[in-house]
């Protein structure tokens, strides 16, 4: 099993199980089941020694070999445990060849000076120092003064450097009491520590008096509170409608003017508070959605820019249990934290990235298992139960209070908890359930509303969520003033000339609103204001020209506009003197001129605009400089 895996394996272990993982990682080759109950003081055949075991056999982390417990290379991601050094297969992996041919034959372990395979030799050795016995023994065939230097880095540091000691060593004095521990791997000069020796994992666990490591079996019982489920749903269900508005509204944003991207990469903070500001929400807010809709494939990157993506067009067209289902999808594993706010911008990834996944999906379990009513009473009982249950990435109660805090905030947004309870959502998340979670999805986001009652005083209110062709209507011909459970739009002058400068015209207009509107009844004040702007819309034009041209004589304007190889000035009459031009005067006069004319530039006076050829000058040097 490769390293990485190795670590994603022991992210889900709990407390105890890892406790026991800790203690078979000091010993790379195996470790006898009685050696490693006696270090956690336990019988042997303890039914909660069983259990750990069982969960570790069960992530294909340790399995059982007659007497001996064998495991992957648990020592390569739990090293240094309670201050020991690291494993031998780590410690001896860089001895010269002739080294490790010694220790095997001062051990005795078979091959010896004769085997000549570098990795068998290190995994060999490291099975005769598994045995703590055998290590133990090693040890009272010492000298004096190498049993106190052992006994010092058993007890202490695991790593001796005593210069006079080392330099004997090294020229092989006579006479020096490391000569007998280095030929029998009890210590080790590898130079990976620099000018040291290291104490293996294996010969500190057996040579430390009275060791013993942490076995916490009980789970801590956080506090609870009585709670409403009602109040509970109704605040879930009210956080899942605001989450698909502030979505919809940011994404939309976003739409209508891409965000720009810092160079080191991410939102900047200006940005973020700008659309803050735009969509009615707070920074909080901005930098949550914005990574859900990454994590969920609705924006991409355009340029330097952050843009909707194709994906959230589809989105739009779903049903909003539908979609909602989809942001839940991406939400529960991303390998995001972004409400730790600790500066970064937005989008940019954090050291806490990969452990927020495996701590949402067991803080989700955790409010799941609270009792029918209950929530807890604070946000460090959950923490306390996030730092048992995940130990490996949440740290102890304490690391963990702010993730757990970021994580608790998120589960808010999405509807998942309030006031530290689960809602219904939370249970069917927690379930695994996808029918169970569809039907809680409907019950917490009812269908989209298909039609909006329309007032006298010019609003249109949307009593549940809009429909994404609804939404589009009203957005077009009216401006929205709020979102959330239900969105209110207010038709104005200004929205409705907006509707009609798209290319709608006054009849279509009337028409699509009496269709969207609550038993076909459009206000008669919506009806005159759409009236009487459609008989204004365009009394006034405004056309982009790149220049006019300007003469007495019009039939030579006439005979002008009729050449085939000015077409493409598009030229059009403006008054029996004046035509305009698409393109600029300097494109324009160069065509004109190519097609045997003689027109010349006029300023804005009347007068000729005379053409003097640049005149360029190198710039002289001053003789006194």
């Amino acid at each position: 099993m490769e390293t990485a895996q190795i670590l994603q394996h022991a992210s889900l272990l709990t407390l105890p199980q890892l406790q026991v993982a800790e203690v078979l990682s000091l010993r790379a080759e195996g470790t006898r089941r009685r050696d490693l109950a006696r270090a956690l003081g336990v019988e042997p055949d303890d039914p909660r020694l069983e259990a750990a075991l069982h969960a570790l056999r069960d992530s294909g982390l340790a399995w059982p070999d007659g007497e001996w417990i064998r495991t992957v290379e648990l020592h390569k991601v739990l090293a240094n445990s309670y201050g020991f050094g690291r494993a031998a297969a780590h410690e001896m992996t860089y001895l010269p060849l002739e080294h490790l041919q010694r220790i095997a034959h001062e051990l005795g372990v078979p091959g010896g000076l004769g085997d000549r395979d570098h990795a068998r030799l290190v995994r060999a050795v490291g099975a005769a120092l598994a045995d703590p016995d055998f290590v133990r023994e090693q040890f009272r065939l010492a000298p004096k003064a190498a049993q106190e230097i052992l006994r010092d880095l058993a007890t202490g540091e695991p790593f001796y450097a005593d210069p006079h000691a080392l330099l004997a060593l090294r020229t092989n004095r006579r006479g020096t009491p490391l000569r007998f521990a280095v030929d029998r791997g009890l210590l080790v000069l590898n130079g990976y520590y620099g000018a040291a020796l290291s104490m293996p994992s294996e010969v500190g666990a057996a040579l430390r008096p009275g060791f013993r490591a942490d076995f916490d079996t009980t789970p801590p019982a956080p506090a609870s509170v009585a709670v409403s489920p009602e109040a509970v749903d109704r605040s879930g269900a009210a956080a899942a409608g605001a989450a698909l508005a502030s979505v919809v509204t940011l994404l939309e944003e976003c739409g209508r003017t891409p965000v720009p991207i810092l160079k080191a990469g991410g939102i900047g903070l200006r940005e973020v508070r700008k659309l803050a500001r735009l969509i009615d929400s707070d920074e909080e807010g901005v930098r949550f959605w914005l990574t859900v809709a990454g994590m969920n494939g609705l924006i991409g990157v355009a340029g330097d820019r952050v843009a909707p993506s194709a994906e959230f067009d589809a989105w739009l067209k779903l049903d909003p249990a539908e979609r909602f289902a989809w942001l839940l999808e991406g939400w529960m594993p991303m390998r995001a934290a972004p409400l730790l706010l600790d500066g970064r911008p937005a989008l940019v990834g954090s050291e806490h990235d990969e452990s927020s996944a495996v701590l949402r999906v067991t803080l989700a379990a955790v409010l799941a298992s609270l009792p029918p009513g209950r929530g807890a009473a604070g946000l460090d009982g959950l923490a306390a139960m996030l730092a048992y249950l995940r130990p490996l990435v949440a740290g102890d109660a304490d690391e963990v209070v702010p993730l757990a805090a970021a994580l608790w905030r998120e589960c808010e947004l999405m509807g998942v908890g309030a006031h530290y309870a689960p809602t219904s959502l939370g249970h069917a998340l927690a379930s695994g359930d996808g029918e169970r979670l569809a039907a809680v999805l409907r019950d917490f986001l009812p269908a989209a509303e298909e039609t909006v009652l329309l007032q006298s005083d010019l609003t249109a209110i949307a009593t549940g969520t809009p429909s994404a062709s609804l939404s589009a209507l009203l957005d077009l011909a009216a401006e929205r003033e709020s979102r959330g459970g239900g969105s209110t739009w207010r038709f104005t002058e200004a929205s409705v000339r907006r509707a009609f400068d798209a290319g709608t015209g006054a009849d279509e207009l009337i028409a699509r609103i009496r269709a969207a509107a609550a038993g076909g009844r459009v206000p008669q004040p919506l009806e005159y204001l759409v009236a009487d702007l459609g008989r204004r819309h365009g009394n006034v034009r405004v056309r982009t020209v790149g220049c006019v041209l300007r003469s007495d004589d019009t039939a030579l304007l006439g005979e002008i506009m009729r050449v085939r190889s000015l077409a493409r000035l598009e030229l059009a009459e403006l008054a029996p003197t004046v035509l305009s031009s698409a393109l600029g005067p300097a494109e324009t006069l160069a065509a004109l001129r190519q097609a045997g004319y003689v027109p010349a530039a006029e300023h804005a006076d009347g007068t000729i605009a005379f053409e003097r050829p640049a005149r360029h000058r190198a710039r002289g040097t001053d003789p006194e400089s």
